[in-house]
């Protein structure tokens, strides 16, 4: 097993997040190395003055960290909060105040914070507590010496190893915690995108829906600046007689191939819109009914010189278009209207035609 894999290992009890049990490991880890170092270069004669609570620090350094695997996070976070703290206490003297030792209760209070599932008061309790532990090491600790003498350049190494390690640990909790907070809220985030855009989109043809045509309308009409507007109703001619004869997978096929032919004619120029069965409104905004119908009747040509190719087959539709310009003195549910009845219209006169 490689330290990721023992790091990452989940916890025995039930209903556990392994996100705190990471960070204490990580914690415990990054507290270990660094206390090695600190070891190495106070030198040996700091390790024999203080062996006793040197090798009792280091073991229950090692105890705390096993019993990560096996006990509660909210136990762990208690466990890590006194170790530490008793830690500190401990391991001043033998270094003295300049070490940087007192660092410490930076990543205590980020835990106390971020690994607990107290309320607000309890956690800001625990802060009060926390601060009041740091002044107090001022006034008890403050300007201490180390127990055994040590060079000024040992010294400065080890202030360096732990201002180091206290910033692994600050970047550590943030990361992880932060980390998954980000991705949690980014996959949500993209969750209730694709929900927006699957309420307002035809899941068959991929074109906007009824819902979404009517949202844009009304959202025109409240700006106030809807200016130049056409609307237009199409339908695909005798469409019964297609699934009649080819089944309504290929019904599917024709109304998705279609859909494409429109996306391809006019995409860059007109809303798309799947009304309902083989009905579907266009809405140009910024032209006249005069500019609509050219398009429209480019688009009515061209469905009708290519044929949907459905596996093998060659199935040939027409469509007819009813063409409504908007009237200021009305709203675009007349406008809407007078479409479908001159779509109505064109059906009535023989199909495949564009009626303005």
């Amino acid at each position: 097993m490689n330290i990721l894999n023992l790091i990452n290992q989940d916890v025995s009890s039930e209903n556990e997040s392994g996100r705190g049990m990471v960070t204490l490991r990580l914690l415990y880890i990054v507290q270990f190395v660094v206390f090695s170092l600190d070891l190495l270069f106070a030198g040996w004669d700091t390790f024999v003055y203080f062996k006793v609570r040197i090798l009792a620090a280091l073991a229950c350094m090692i105890l705390f960290f096993l019993l990560t695997y096996h006990i509660r996070s909210e136990t762990a976070v208690v466990c890590y909060t006194m170790f530490t703290f008793l830690w500190l206490l401990e391991m001043i003297p033998c270094f003295g105040w300049s070490a940087g030792m007192q660092n410490y209760f930076i990543p205590i209070l980020m835990m106390c914070f971020f690994a607990t599932h107290g309320s607000r008061g309890f956690k800001f309790t625990l802060a009060v507590v926390v601060l009041v532990a740091r002044i107090m090491s001022i006034f008890c600790y403050g300007l201490m010496l180390p127990g055994v003498p040590i060079s000024d350049i040992s010294n400065r190494l080890i202030q360096t190893a732990n201002i180091t390690a206290v910033f692994a640990s600050i970047v550590t909790i943030s990361y992880i915690y932060s980390h998954r907070e980000n991705e949690a809220e980014s996959k949500l985030m993209a969750y209730n995108d694709r929900l927006v855009k699957e309420a307002g989109t035809d899941q068959l043809t991929g074109l906007f829906n009824r819902r979404k045509s009517l949202e844009y309308l009304a959202d025109l009409e409240r700006s106030n600046e809807i200016g130049t507007l056409s609307i237009v109703m199409g339908d695909i001619d005798f469409f019964k007689k297609v699934n009649d004869t080819y089944g309504h997978d290929a019904g599917d096929e024709v109304l998705k191939g279609v859909a494409e032919y429109m996306r391809k004619m006019c995409g860059k120029d007109a809303l798309l819109c799947r009304w309902g069965g083989e009905e579907f409104l266009l809405i140009y905004a910024g032209k006249n009914g005069d500019e609509t119908y050219d398009l429209i009747d480019k688009l009515r040509i061209y469905v009708m010189d290519h044929p949907v190719m459905v596996k093998d087959t060659e199935i040939s539709v027409t469509m007819t278009f009813g063409i409504a310009e908007y009237d200021f003195a009305g709203n675009t549910g007349i406008t809407i209207k007078e479409a479908d009845e001159k779509l109505y219209i064109g059906k009535q006169s023989g199909r495949n035609r564009v009626i303005y």
